[in-house]
């Protein structure tokens, strides 16, 4: 398990519900190589990185941190993702 940055209870409290989507607030893995996923979004979060900045990562292959390079559903849109790393 990896964790930076705000809960989402905590982004929707300071930013508002309308506001959480529009750049990186917060970070929670529950997955393979943890430490090493968290370690990318702690930088991330340093340089308000938004999705935009995300999508132009290069996804280092393979890994279980390529899957942020490739998002394409948020969860609040009630899409189911479709990963496509090769950890999901």
């Amino acid at each position: 398990y990896g964790a930076c940055g705000y809960t989402e209870e905590q982004a929707v409290q300071t930013f508002g519900e309308q506001n959480i989507e529009e750049r990186l607030l917060g970070f929670h893995y529950l997955g393979p190589n943890a430490g090493e996923v968290t370690q990318l979004v702690g930088l991330s979060l340093k340089m308000k990185a938004t999705k935009a900045d995300l999508d132009a990562l290069i996804g280092i292959h393979p890994t279980c941190a390529e899957v942020f390079t490739t998002l394409d559903v948020t969860k609040r849109s009630g899409l189911a993702p479709d990963l496509k790393s090769c950890c999901g």
